[in-house]
């Protein structure tokens, strides 16, 4: 708490310093000016909880200071020490809420008992705001599930149009009853990977990110209100009630914003303008199908409206029509004869123009049913969940990568294939395949990522899969090998340090020791010195 000793005399100042116990008080800081003007000035950089003011001052008076308090610093208490027994200045500080009126000279044991009363007064009155901040800061949280709730169950089910138009004029300070109307929907479907990585652990977490841009920008307008649809993890609603004619300008400039942000990009469907609230469910089907619709091909399509939805698909192609090949590969236990067998499809795939999320869901369901007729009667489980989501079709540009989708595939069966076979290659399974590559290939740099493409498992399968069979982590196990041909190389071979290092797979020296010393307890140069009767 701080306070401030406003008064032209010197002396009087030091006066009620000395007479104050400050610290015993709960007073951290005093404060001093000589008028009203410069009492202003540090009153508005400091904000002190307790003034003591004079009331006969150059430049700027008591009178004056006590209204410039009452209208900017209404929360500061305000006692009066006057050399002037005056009705009118008794009355001014009773009428702009001073505390007290003293007389100079100054009386201890007044100026402490008027101090006590206007700190007590002040801790009451800061109690009371930090209850109102209190209590707007849960009603602020509590306020978007309300609303995600409220428009949620409008969609769903009938609500009382007086209702509706009430929660909006209340939350929104929207007059004019709405009879108009426009949804859309961003989809979260096709997440790019990097974002689906990044908030693995709380997909909420995205969505409040989202919607809080959304809605800063639909906010600033005044035309709508984004919300999570319940029941709809991966749909984000946007109600336009202005300017929905310019729904496409209005969410390019959304995605943008969230590209500012999140670095990635979304999709978006746009129903028609339909009467509000009787039609809200028609115009959320037709933004959902143009979702789904979006020619995912083209790119930088973000944005779809129903209106202009192109069904034209020239190359319609089926999963089923390639499956009895995988299914002859899988049932080999040959993991050489997947990318044959999978290339037929892949190539009509990649033939078509036109590729929408709907055809890819399609694609899914049809690879799923084929999976569970792949392992029906034996002791193998379907890879994941049963609603496994669908293999990565984004870059990390947000744009539509074939090659991932290819991969996604890939390694799910060959996962089914594992399980079918046992293993791979001649009994071997495919994490001592992934260790003798390792062995092969340690010259080069190893990452989880490139052994995921390379053996079309995911990372997070390797990862658990080569604990379990190895009894080692894969990093563990990639830098205990690199030390051990490390140190052969040091006992038998007079190449240098910085050689070894590369043919280890380090690139960095330093790096290289470092490690190397972690793992031994001694440098490169030192573990050769002291084996070198062993060349």
């Amino acid at each position: 708490m701080k306070a401030i000793i406003i008064d032209d005399e010197k002396h009087v100042r030091e006066a009620i310093r000395l007479l104050v116990p400050w610290e015993q008080m709960g007073i951290s800081s005093v404060l001093e000016a000589a008028d009203g003007q410069a009492a202003i000035r540090l009153m508005a950089s400091e904000n002190p909880a307790i003034i003591f003011t004079d009331m006969m001052m150059p430049h700027m008076g008591g009178l004056e200071l006590l209204a410039w308090v009452s209208e900017h610093a209404p929360c500061s208490k305000i006692i009066v020490i006057s050399g002037h027994d005056d009705f009118n200045f008794v009355r001014q500080t009773v009428k702009y809420g001073g505390m007290d009126y003293l007389l100079k000279p100054i009386d201890e044991t007044q100026l402490l008992t008027a101090l006590s009363k206007a700190i007590e007064e002040w801790n009451a009155d800061e109690d009371a705001r930090c209850r109102d901040r209190n209590r707007s800061m849960e009603i602020n949280q509590l306020k978007p599930v309300y609303l995600d709730k409220f428009f949620s169950t409008m969609l769903s089910e009938p609500v009382d149009s007086s209702i509706i138009q009430e929660t909006l004029q209340q939350q929104f300070g929207i007059l004019s009853p709405v009879s108009e109307a426009r949804l859309c929907i961003l989809s979260l479907e096709l997440t790019p990977p990097f974002i689906r990585h990044k908030f693995a652990a709380g997909w909420d977490l995205l969505i409040f990110s989202i919607t809080n841009i959304c809605n800063e920008i639909l906010g600033n307008r005044c035309s709508g209100y984004a919300f999570r649809y319940w029941g709809q993890e991966n749909e984000i609603i946007i109600l336009l009630w202005k300017n929905a004619n310019l729904a496409e300008k209005l969410l390019a400039e959304i995605n943008e914003g969230i590209y500012q942000v999140l670095k990635a990009r979304f999709g978006f469907g746009i129903g028609n303008v339909v009467a509000f609230p009787s039609q809200l469910q028609q115009s959320y089907k037709q933004a959902r199908r143009a979702v789904r619709q979006c020619n995912l091909r083209h790119e930088g399509n973000w944005i779809q409206a129903y209106s202009s939805i192109d069904t034209e698909s020239n190359n319609v192609v089926f999963f089923t029509e390639h499956e009895q090949r995988i299914r002859y590969a899988v049932q080999s236990g040959d993991k050489d004869q997947l990318p044959a067998a999978f290339e037929p499809w892949f190539k009509a795939v990649e033939q078509s123009d036109f590729i929408t999320l709907e055809q890819l869901q399609h694609w899914w369901q049809e690879f799923r049913l084929a999976q569970t007729m792949w392992i029906k009667g034996s002791a193998a489980s379907l890879p994941g969940t049963g609603d496994s989501p669908l293999p990565a079709v984004w870059n990390d540009e947000g744009r539509f990568d074939l090659e991932a989708w290819k991969h996604g595939y890939m390694r799910e069966t060959l996962l089914i294939m594992e399980q079918l076979s046992g293993g791979t290659d001649s009994g071997q399974s495919s994490m001592q395949a992934i260790a003798k590559y390792i062995d092969q290939f340690l010259h080069e740099e190893l990452s989880l990522q490139d052994i995921s493409n390379r053996f079309f498992l995911s990372r997070e399968y390797i990862s658990r899969k080569f604990k379990q069979e190895m009894n080692e982590n894969l990093t563990d196990y990639i830098t205990r090998i690199r030390i051990e041909r490390a140190k052969g190389l040091l006992t038998e071979t007079p190449l240098k340090i910085a050689q070894i290092s590369e043919m280890v797979g380090f690139q960095d020296e330093k790096y290289f020791s470092k490690v190397f010393k972690k793992g031994t307890d001694c440098s490169p140069n030192e573990f050769r010195k002291q084996h070198h009767g062993n060349r």
